[in-house]
């Protein structure tokens, strides 16, 4: 893919790092020259200074081929008039990186009626997942499926367990919520109820 992401702190950075050691074509834009020469001199990445929310620069850095533009700059509106740009300039999905909590009640208007691809508020997904983890304590494993709906855990029981001694078809009741389980392990045998 090719890959443009405009912000070379320390998210961009590790985002340049990661996607271009997964082989991505990518182009980092950033307005300090220092940090697109160590990005550029670092990892194997395309380097433009210049204003990432500039449709020139933009241009500059190939946004007409681009299947995916970044914004991780330390500005929530330089990250979405950033998207905006590219989404009109090269019809690529966009990904803005937004912070400030006053947005989250604005993220399906910006997708929807803006375009954007995806908005991420990393200190709320941080929340979020923090909250996830200790509604299950004891779960082993979490995975999320169907935007949140779904839940799919895996929980090691013993005898201290409150889990231990029910049968699984009074689980729902005793536990006062909807519960379907899947697989139950024991030793090295698996059994699908």
């Amino acid at each position: 893919m090719q890959i443009i992401i405009v912000g070379c702190g320390k998210v961009g950075m590790s985002i340049a790092a990661q996607l271009s050691q997964e082989g991505h074509s990518i182009t980092v834009i950033d307005d300090r020259s220092d940090v697109v020469h160590h990005a550029s001199n670092l990892y194997d990445v395309m380097g433009i200074i210049g204003n990432g929310a500039s449709y020139a620069i933009q241009m500059d850095a190939g946004i007409e081929n681009a299947d995916l533009l970044i914004a991780a700059t330390d500005s929530d509106e330089v990250n979405l008039l950033c998207c905006l740009i590219a989404k009109k300039a090269g019809d690529c999905q966009t990904i803005a990186r937004v912070r400030n909590p006053v947005y989250n009640n604005e993220i399906s208007f910006l997708k929807e009626e803006l375009g954007l691809s995806m908005v991420i508020n990393p200190e709320f997904s941080a929340a979020t997942e923090i909250a996830r983890i200790l509604r299950f304590p004891s779960a082993i494993k979490i995975d999320t499926f169907a935007k949140g709906r779904v839940e799919l855990l895996k929980v090691k029981t013993d005898e201290n367990s409150i889990l231990d001694g029910i049968r699984l078809m009074d689980l729902s009741h005793r536990l006062h919520c909807d519960i379907l389980v899947c697989a139950v392990e024991r030793e090295d045998e698996t059994i699908i109820p």
